[in-house]
């Protein structure tokens, strides 16, 4: 999709799957959010209100609502009172990852002294989930869900740090799913197999309590899904 040419509502709205979204904030918010994520909307395209209020079948209010929050997540930037796409050049995107890395394996080390049974029998069900995906087309919406399960998986390591602090730090760190920037504004495939048994190994390193494997195991889980540098003269795809 060029970034300069209009929007086509009614081919966005299609592809963005929001049936059974009801809260037009939601709704406005998810399809916004989709649409960047999964490269219907480029970098640097314009985020109209009335454009963005027919493609996710909404108003203007909630699109207002909707692009704060996806400002506030660095999806998107303002100029004045309008606002675009944020570019994602692969130099801010691979500090992202070394970023992610180095907060995460701390997490994934205070994790491992304080996650509750409870936790871990969550993270196993995730495992199981993102599994069940592997088998399936990889079109947009199989992306979409891992990208949905493996922040869940994440998360929940976050969260079993029982950290105020850990917490608060990782919100904008994690906020973007990086795999779809990569399988959709980089062209790179997602390794959804290998993701998974790099959760699965670090599952293991949690259950036993073990500190120093699970902060090794997630920083290379983490630098290991890096996208690879483009090559000269290409860039994000359109």
């Amino acid at each position: 999709m060029n970034k300069d040419a209009a929007l086509d509502e009614a081919a966005l709205s299609e592809e963005l799957d929001l049936e059974g979204i009801e809260k037009p904030a939601d709704r406005a918010y998810e399809g916004i959010r989709r649409a960047i994520l999964s490269g219907m909307l480029p970098g640097g395209a314009h985020l109209g209100e009335v454009a963005l209020a027919r493609m996710t079948g909404t108003s203007r209010t909630p699109v207002r609502e909707a692009l704060r929050r996806i400002v506030g997540e660095g999806l998107a930037h303002e100029d004045g009172r309008s606002r675009f796409v944020a570019e994602f050049p692969f130099e801010e995107v691979a500090i992202v990852f070394d970023i992610r890395a180095r907060l995460e394996s701390y997490a994934a080390r205070v994790a491992a002294e304080r996650i509750t049974d409870e936790e871990l029998a969550e993270l196993g069900r995730i495992i199981d989930a993102i599994d069940a995906l592997d088998s399936e087309p990889r079109d947009r919406n199989t992306i979409r869900a891992f990208a949905d399960l493996n922040t869940r998986f994440h998360a929940k390591i976050i969260t079993a740090t029982r950290s105020p602090q850990m917490q608060n730090l990782s919100v904008r760190a994690t906020s973007i799913p990086l795999e779809m920037i990569k399988q959709f504004v980089w062209s790179q495939q997602v390794n959804i197999a290998r993701s998974n048994q790099q959760h699965r190994d670090l599952l293991t390193a949690l259950e036993n309590h073990n500190a120093m494997a699970a902060e090794a195991i997630m920083s290379a889980h983490i630098l290991s899904t890096r996208p690879n540098r483009p090559l000269p003269n290409t860039g994000p795809s359109e």
